[in-house]
């Protein structure tokens, strides 16, 4: 029996047991809540029956499901369209988005690192653009400060950056279990918590992200933080080492929490379909998955299937706004619903309509 996303998402949550583990249930930008699971590649089953949840962590640091999760190549045929300079807030919750939801075990201490892709990720695609760990000697971001905002994680998307298609990777880094890497000891090793969410970045910025990490990959074993005793390990005045690259010169700073409405104001993006060709279109995710709903795992193995270069989109209708103002550069938006700044494109391209909100220069 085959289900459509929306089924193998209820199915999904279900099967989240009493496990103290965590993902990202919604995006908020600017305050305002995008609409629970819309733009976010939601994690499929991880683990055997009676050991595994849609939320358990990735150890394995060589396995693809250390870049979006399990089933993290399948997309969501929602995107979130922001701005540079907008502020992105991750909602991290364990069972359900209430206010007695516990987000993730207090038990589970340990840091975050958020990176920033285009779309499609490659090996060395992944830039740093936010971390937090240790923020005095054992007071930890994750279950520290991240419970005490209610799950949120705030992230403000770079000024100037060039528009596109982007994934905004977030991981949290549980220590409890990190006296030992996975390798040796499979029952134990940093927990690593990812979700990532589908974005597509307006406006005319030209500041493209330099080259960065690949998942797998970016972490090791003898990385400094990945093997780590936080019950051993006097504190010190050198704090925790968060593994991964430093963050971009480039990133925003850490931004202060906007003011979260009770609006919902998702505006609906380029359909994903789009970035990703034929082969990646919404149909995929009402096929490529059969369901037991006895124990909520695959029939079979699913082997992750990430293009390997974006789509050529198409101009989708023959009409194109007036060219107003100056001229917009390749890939810059030139019209849309609400749209108030240029419309006329850089010699050699178009004004395409992508959707009521987003004409692009292409």
């Amino acid at each position: 029996m085959l289900f459509s996303r929306s089924a193998l998402l209820s199915i999904l949550a279900l099967a989240i047991g009493a496990n103290a583990h965590t993902y990202v249930w919604s995006v908020w930008v600017n305050g305002v809540d995008q609409g629970t699971g819309n733009g976010i590649r939601m994690p499929g089953y991880n683990g055997p029956p009676g050991i595994g949840y849609a939320n358990s962590p990735v150890r394995d640091l060589n396995s693809i499901d250390l870049r979006c999760n399990v089933l993290g190549d399948i997309p969501n045929p929602t995107t979130i369209p922001v701005a540079p300079g907008d502020i992105v807030t991750l909602e991290w919750h364990h069972n359900n988005r209430t206010a007695q939801d516990d987000i993730i075990a207090t038990s589970h201490k340990g840091a975050s690192n958020i990176y920033l892709s285009p779309y499609p990720p490659t090996n060395t695609s992944w830039v740093k653009i936010q971390e937090e760990g240790e923020t005095a000697p054992g007071v930890w971001y994750v279950a520290g400060k991240l419970n005490d905002r209610a799950g949120k994680q705030d992230v403000r998307i770079p000024e100037g950056l060039a528009p596109g298609n982007y994934l905004l990777r977030s991981e949290l880094l549980a220590l409890h279990e990190a006296d030992v890497a996975h390798d040796v000891n499979m029952n134990r090793g940093t927990q690593i918590y990812i979700s990532c969410v589908q974005l597509q970045i307006t406006g005319s910025g030209t500041v493209t992200l330099p080259d960065g990490v690949g998942f797998p990959g970016a972490y090791h074993d003898s990385d400094p933080g990945i093997v780590f005793n936080i019950y051993t390990t006097v504190p010190a005045s050198t704090l925790y080492p968060i593994p991964g690259p430093t963050v971009w010169a480039g990133a925003a700073a850490s931004p202060d929490s906007p003011s979260y409405g009770t609006t919902l104001g998702y505006t609906v993006a380029q359909p994903w379909s789009t970035w990703i060709g034929d082969g990646f279109s919404t149909a995929t995710l009402q096929t490529s998955l059969t369901i037991d709903l006895g124990t909520a795992t695959t029939t079979k193995t699913y082997v992750p299937n990430w293009p390997t270069a974006p789509a050529t989109t198409t101009s989708m209708s023959s009409s194109t706004p007036t060219p107003t103002g100056g001229s917009v550069n390749k890939y810059g938006q030139c019209g849309g619903i609400g749209y108030t700044g240029a419309t006329a494109c850089v010699t050699g391209t178009t004004c395409s309509k992508l959707n009521d909100y987003y004409y692009q220069c292409l």
